[in-house]
């Protein structure tokens, strides 16, 4: 039976990984097990969150690639210390969270099992970042080191779907939904202003805000008071900084930076997922608690099942700001009906419950 978990995250941020982490490793040391964290860099927001009984392990600068971007210089120094410093034996887990080839090869060096937990779709988190020849070598890597892990965890039945069907290893191939801390006996229903729009995330390519800044110039035509709050930090806020001076649009836009959206979720009227892809986004199940009317991407892999093929939510098309434009427009024009919606998708989120959701992960770990 397990007894020692080691989490390898390298580059530990204030995004969606970084909850799963805080939620899943504090559950394993309640549980009584041995969890260790393996990272580079930390925020100082998850350190504070982590249970002070786990060990927290900074992997040491041995080297610096000039020609490597620094996430990757990260990973490979964390791979290199590991292989010479962490303590391993027969009991031994390493539960990978991010870049996994290299949590893979340090399991396999050390002859102990390993989990790698996929948090995007394979497909999208490459087709959007590279050109058609490096996506293919890419997913070819990603798909040759995966069959040599002991377990694969998806975030998504598509993901999970993906997987099984190019991969090896299918009786190990699970998905497992986030686990979210749920706002218990919610049922406030919030005084809302359904021209002030809301997205909440980093300001990374990714997430694709240049698409809600042209729907927002489209929108404003129409409703002159339209307004929209980002809340989030990233590389590309002076590129939206300058788009919105471009597009006249400055005045309807609010950068709050990172702050605690929970706010924000109560008192804004419509919440925006634009991205070009993602796992199981935290940020949707997080604004249903709320009952705020959604708008999101169909992107692979978790926004449709989170908002139940639109039963809970709005859809959009991938990088399609004219299809965001009009369904924002029909969300304002139909409010009381995206209201509706949002009550019913906050009535199903027992199915993110974090304690359900981490005895999944409990029952496949004490099966290795």
């Amino acid at each position: 039976m397990i007894k020692k978990i080691i989490f390898f995250v390298p580059n530990i941020d204030d995004g969606g990984i970084e909850k799963n982490l805080v939620i899943l490793s504090n559950f394993f040391t309640l549980k009584g097990y041995t969890v260790e964290v393996i990272f580079f860099r930390i925020s100082s927001n998850i350190k504070k969150k982590i249970n002070k009984k786990l060990k927290l392990i900074k992997c040491k600068r041995l080297f610096n690639l000039f020609f490597i971007n620094q996430r990757i210089n990260n990973s490979i120094n964390c791979f290199i210390y590991s292989l010479f410093n962490i303590r391993t034996n027969k009991k031994s887990i390493i539960f990978s969270m991010q870049d996994h080839p290299f949590a893979i090869i340090i399991a396999l060096i050390k002859k102990i099992p390993s989990i790698a937990r996929i948090a995007n779709h394979p497909i999208g988190s490459l087709k959007f970042s590279n050109n058609h020849f490096i996506f293919k070598i890419k997913l070819f890597i990603k798909i040759l080191f995966y069959n040599f892990a002991s377990i694969i965890i998806c975030n998504s039945k598509q993901s999970s779907n993906f997987f099984k069907k190019f991969l090896y290893i299918k009786k190990n191939i699970f998905y497992i939904y986030n686990p979210i801390k749920i706002i218990k006996f919610f049922n406030k229903n919030f005084k809302r202003n359904k021209y002030e729009l809301l997205t909440v995330g980093r300001l990374e390519n990714q997430k694709n805000l240049t698409g809600v800044l042209w729907a927002l110039s489209i929108i404003k035509k129409k409703f002159k008071r339209i307004k929209l709050t980002i809340v989030g930090k990233g590389s590309e806020k002076n590129h939206l900084i300058k788009l919105a001076k471009e597009l006249k649009i400055q005045n309807n836009i609010i950068f709050v930076g990172y702050s605690k959206p929970d706010l924000y979720y109560k008192k804004k009227g419509i919440f925006i997922l634009n991205s070009f892809f993602e796992g199981l986004p935290n940020v949707l199940i997080e604004a249903m608690q709320y009952k705020i009317p959604i708008i999101s991407t169909n992107c692979l892999s978790g926004p449709k099942e989170i908002l139940m093929n639109g039963k809970y939510g709005t859809l959009v098309n991938v990088k399609d700001y004219k299809d965001l434009a009009k369904k924002i427009e029909n969300n304002i024009n139909n409010y009381k009906s995206a209201l509706m919606k949002a009550s019913k998708g906050h009535a199903s989120l027992n199915r993110f419950l974090a304690d359900k959701q981490c005895q999944k992960y409990l029952h496949i770990i004490n099966n290795l």
